[in-house]
């Protein structure tokens, strides 16, 4: 029986409701870096590749459907809800609920150091999954995929009482609202090639470090280490 780590493919594409052809694009789909580093050594047998494609794919599809669902939202109303929608953070939630975490195949660093919570990580994983759909069934069926499994974001987005969600801002108003003063956020590490960076960054507040996140870019790991330490913290917990 073809398996993703200890789980076998079949239950991972009942969950995800598709039937591959190839099941090798799922499995490539799930498969980290250092997987590959700790294997076969072969950089095309991770999942960049499609998380390229799967970027390009998802925006399309989740684009063309904020355009004729909201024919009244100019291009910057647009823009914010996609962005939002296909943040690491919005596409690591889906991926969460689809229960990807359990299949992504992580070299021994990255699965005992948390990688497989990682937004970077699940975000990062979504996207190479609709890369895989897409390749393997086509655009019909991987824009049916998307939109049946980001739904209920989709119809948040086009509420007209909509508006972005910002872990950032929700932080800082959080600690000023118990009298602490903005946090700070710092590089801590930066990895990979220069085409391929991964940053990581730590929050700071008055109590020390309050979270820690990661990202392709120091925005989005900044952007990360503030959703962690909001989970940490809690409302009124600062």
């Amino acid at each position: 029986m073809l398996a993703i780590g200890h789980r076998p493919v079949a239950e991972l594409e009942q969950a995800l409701g598709l039937n591959f052809q190839d099941r090798g694009l799922l499995r490539q789909a799930l498969t980290h870096r250092s997987y590959v580093h700790e294997h076969s050594g072969d950089a095309r047998e991770s999942y960049e590749r499609l998380e390229f494609l799967g970027d390009v794919v998802a925006r399309l599809v989740v684009s063309e459907e904020l355009y004729h669902r909201l024919p009244d939202c100019d291009e910057g109303g647009l823009t914010r809800r996609w962005t939002t929608l296909l943040s690491q953070q919005g596409l690591a939630a889906v991926a969460q609920r689809l229960g990807l975490a359990d299949y992504v195949r992580l070299g021994y660093g990255s699965a005992t150091t948390g990688g497989r919570a990682s937004q970077s990580v699940l975000g990062d994983v979504m996207e190479s999954v609709i890369a895989a759909i897409y390749l393997d069934a086509g655009y019909a069926v991987v824009r049916r995929f998307i939109l049946r499994v980001m739904a209920a974001e989709i119809e948040a987005t086009c509420h007209p009482d909509w508006r972005p969600h910002n872990p950032k801002t929700d932080l800082q108003e959080l600690l000023q609202a118990n009298g602490q003063a903005p946090p700070t956020y710092r590089v801590v590490e930066m990895a990979g090639p220069p085409h391929q960076r991964q940053f990581t960054v730590e929050v700071v507040g008055d109590a020390g470090v309050l979270g820690a996140g990661t990202g392709r870019s120091k925005a989005a790991a900044e952007t990360e280490a503030a959703s962690a330490a909001l989970a940490l913290l809690g409302p009124g917990q600062a």
